[in-house]
């Protein structure tokens, strides 16, 4: 391995940059006029090189005269902030990374979210592909959008070149998306724009030198131009790997930094722009406050307008960058700490997403099940109506959900894709419903959980999130706990269907949160509604909101049988107007803290008492 091999690397990225700005360019920019029109503010965050992307975003859409946005960092919105129901979070992470993924580990609880990413969606080829397609897979579900910039394959090196530039470019796009003042961007005269910004420091590194190891760096800038740099001080932290240089505002440098630095080497590098106010008198008068017996000046000049500068300093900086790099002969594939990354990167220590089945490949749930995840857990759904606005996959959708959270409870679980069609005879009256007897039912779980036993798995625990398998699973779970416990790999069977008790722990977050609990519902009422708003708040037909019958309290099963549409024609069982996705979130724990309790309080009868089955 060698320093010139790893230079080499850098600059081949820097030339895919005129293609990387074109396919920015090229790529339709999302509808998101609406959604701010109805934000209450903009929220947006970037780690790393992503951080400058952000920050541009945020000062192009806070000038706009109707809009407001700021900047936030990434560890201040580990949780949602109160209110963030009414605000948009736009996430830049070029390569999804852990910590940006914990950002992003509750999107049902903002308004919008919007992610900017290189990360394809099927995870990339890292050996965390898994985690971020899962979390892709949740934000697509939340309703997020998310936009894609080029640079998924910018690993192997710490700094990074070709995603900064692209990150730049979507943010202009977004700004314009936003509603901000639109600016004309032209990839071409960008590009070449950036190569001649690049000769001109070649030039000038040439004429003064480069900075010498061991020199204090600093950037020196007018305006806003100073925050929106940022990135080009990380750039030489990464890849020469010295301190990150200063960011100077050039007022700003007589009031204690010049003085620092007065009796110390130091070298500073002017980032020009052609129309910035008063910039040649700056320049001058900072040059005569410097000690040329000690100092060191480069000044790297922009002419493109406003923001747009920030392209040719990327393009200056890239140059200097290779410059010293060659120089030092630094091997920029070879940084400090790049064997022991994971906890120097994931400093949040970002959880793991709970592990599903059908998302893992066969290897990975080897070694899960070797490390003592033996539990498979089994949701079971149903395809039925759900009323005039909710879609024939609701029960299926919330099962999925759940699975999801009670495994992210449990430290020996693993979640089964879930069963998708149920016994639904009492809603087969409604066109499109699909059912299957309680024998069908008990076949499929026999075949599924045997097939379970033969991979390591010790225990299953089988649960509802449709009414109608209640009692078909109460009665199916006592005999296949007996046959599985005497098969050729025991397997040991739990099972929880007592959704009365699931429906009052609902009822009594409904009351908390001021829903009247006949609203709430027993049926696409305004739970299930809320729910699905956060899950999948597209599938929601909100223009086909109508009350349906609304029982005032118990689980009303009894209305359902044998068939519902006799009670309930629209096919509702409460009032679905006032539904809300911020109480999706209350009513879900809910459920899944009852699962999690019913899992552990039959998980430990069994083992002191035999198999025991609820």
């Amino acid at each position: 391995m060698s320093a010139e091999e790893g230079v080499a690397l850098l600059a081949a990225r820097i030339a895919r940059i005129p293609e990387a700005l074109s396919a920015v360019a090229a790529a339709p920019a999302p509808d998101l006029a609406e959604t701010a029109r109805r934000a209450r503010r903009i929220v947006v965050t970037g780690l790393g090189s992503s951080a400058a992307h952000a920050r541009l975003l945020a000062h192009r859409v806070d000038a706009s005269p109707t809009l407001r946005a700021r900047f936030a960092p990434a560890s201040g919105l580990l949780a949602a902030p109160s209110g963030a129901r009414e605000d948009v979070l736009v996430v830049f992470s070029q390569g999804l990374s852990p910590n940006a993924r914990l950002v992003l580990g509750t999107p049902e609880a903002w308004g919008r979210v919007v992610l900017v990413t290189a990360t394809g969606p099927d995870g990339g080829a890292r050996p965390d592909a898994a985690e971020k397609r899962a979390l892709l897979e949740r934000l697509a579900r939340a309703g997020a959008v998310v936009v894609t910039i080029p640079g998924e394959d910018e690993y192997g090196t710490l700094v990074r070149v070709l995603g900064p530039v692209a990150g730049l470019a979507r943010a202009f796009d977004l700004a314009r998306a936003l509603g901000a003042e639109p600016v004309a961007f032209d990839a071409g005269a960008v590009a070449g724009a950036m190569a001649r910004a690049a000769g001109d420091a070649e030039a000038e590194i040439a004429a003064r030198g480069l900075p010498e190891p061991g020199d204090a760096l600093a950037f020196v800038a007018a305006g806003e131009h100073v925050a929106l740099s940022e990135n080009l001080a990380r750039k030489l932290l990464e890849g020469w790997l010295v301190p990150q240089p200063l960011l100077l505002d050039a007022l700003e440098a007589g009031h204690g930094p010049l003085q620092q630095l007065r009796d110390a080497r130091a070298s500073f590098v002017w980032l020009a722009r052609a129309d910035a106010p008063g910039e040649d008198a700056l320049h001058e008068a900072f040059a005569r406050s410097i000690d040329p017996r000690r100092h060191r000046l480069l000044r790297f000049p922009a002419r493109l307008p406003g923001e747009l500068a920030l392209f040719e300093h990327e393009a200056a900086a890239n140059a200097l960058l290779l410059a010293g790099l060659r120089a030092r002969a630094i091997d920029p594939r070879a940084w400090p700490g790049c064997d022991a990354e994971p906890p120097v990167y994931t400093l949040a220590h970002a959880p793991t997403p709970p592990p599903l089945l059908g998302e893992l490949s066969w290897p990975e749930l080897e070694a899960l099940v070797a490390a003592g995840r033996r539990t498979l857990v089994v949701g079971l759904g149903a395809t039925e109506q759900h009323g005039p606005h909710l879609p024939f996959a609701t029960d299926a959708w919330i099962a999925e959900e759940l699975v999801r959270r009670l495994c992210a409870r449990l430290d020996d679980a693993i979640g089964a894709p879930v069963v998708p069609v149920g016994c639904s005879s009492e809603h087969m009256a409604f066109p499109g419903t699909l059912s299957i007897e309680p024998e069908t039912l008990g076949r499929w779980l026999r075949d599924l959980l045997v097939s379970a036993s033969r991979h390591g798995f010790e225990t299953a625990f089988v649960f509802s999130a449709h009414g109608g398998n209640a009692e078909p699973l109460r009665a199916l779970v006592p005999g296949l706990a007996r046959e599985l416990a005497r098969g050729p790999s025991p397997l040991r069977v739990l099972s929880f269907a007592d959704l009365a008790s699931v429906g009052a722990l609902q009822r009594a977050a409904s009351r908390r949160l001021g829903v009247d609990p006949a609203d709430a519902g027993q049926h696409a009422g305004e739970l299930e509604t809320s729910i699905l708003l956060a899950l999948r708040p597209a599938s929601v037909r909100r223009g086909r909101l109508a009350p349906g019958l609304r029982v005032a309290e118990g689980d009303a099963q009894e209305l359902f049988y044998p068939s519902l549409r006799a009670h309930a024609p629209n096919g509702v069982v409460g009032d679905p107007r006032g539904a809300d996705a911020a109480r999706a979130e209350p009513y879900l724990e809910a459920w899944a803290d009852a699962l999690a309790a019913a899992y552990r309080r039959a998980k430990n009868e069994s083992q002191t008492k035999g198999t025991k089955n609820e």
